[in-house]
């Protein structure tokens, strides 16, 4: 049984974003997103999808939020030039090391990808470092991945990614794809980036906004400067 029917949560499995949405909120583009998902197949050149055969070219692409933190993911390591094929390669190294459908969602990249994408490594040499050795002499993931997957939380009962925030711990937004649809929200409201985005554009003051959505003054300011 594939492994993605154990996870009981349609949230984070179904699908909630375009192609655009997913992009801009991983800090890639488009057409990045999808080569990453369906592959693509040019005169000379063909790459088949980073992540398996989860889709087809001719779908109407929509992305889960789990699909979005393997995104996401990949995104860091491709700041790290890591050639996409090589990336493919070691995702699907990690799926079947780990046993899941999303190893670059998982729990286990933080806590054990290093080491196992240094054995990937070693059994399989190629262009792109996909780990590096810290000072203690241990094989870390690329700096950039880790300043990524340490904003991911994780479910007790799969340990697959359950929320992000985007922006980093010390910012007030979260994407859980439990409220608000899965956009960008801030944090311990149902209050979207997006519509404080809107309003402030429309003129409303941050005094104003806070005290009808009910958020601290200093959330809504600084929520609106990383926004920005």
């Amino acid at each position: 049984m594939n492994q993605e029917s154990y996870i009981d949560d349609p949230f984070r499995t179904g699908k909630a974003y375009t192609v655009g949405e997913a992009a801009r909120l991983a800090l890639t583009s488009p057409q990045n997103v999808r080569r990453w998902m369906v592959g693509y197949n040019a005169p000379g050149h063909k790459m088949e999808p980073v992540f398996g055969n989860k889709h087809s070219p001719g779908d109407l692409l929509t992305i889960s939020f789990l699909e979005l933190a393997e995104i996401v993911i990949v995104a860091g390591f491709r700041k790290q030039r890591v050639p996409l094929q090589r990336t493919r390669d070691a995702h699907e190294y990690a799926r079947r090391t780990f046993g899941l459908a999303y190893p670059f969602a998982s729990l286990n990249l933080r806590e054990s990808g290093g080491h196992i994408l240094h054995e990937f490594e070693q059994q399989q040499p190629g262009p792109g470092k996909l780990v590096s050795l810290d000072m203690q002499g241990q094989y870390v993931l690329p700096e950039t991945v880790q300043l990524t997957v340490v904003n991911f939380d994780f479910s007790d009962t799969d340990r697959l990614a359950s929320r992000w925030f985007p922006f980093g711990r010390h910012v007030p937004v979260v994407v859980d794809p439990h409220f608000g649809a899965g956009a960008p929200t801030v944090i311990g409201s149902r209050v979207t980036v997006d519509t404080l985005k809107r309003r402030w554009k429309a003129g409303e003051t941050i005094k104003s906004m806070s005290s009808d959505l009910e958020l601290e003054e200093e959330d809504v300011e600084h929520v609106l400067q990383r926004a920005a």
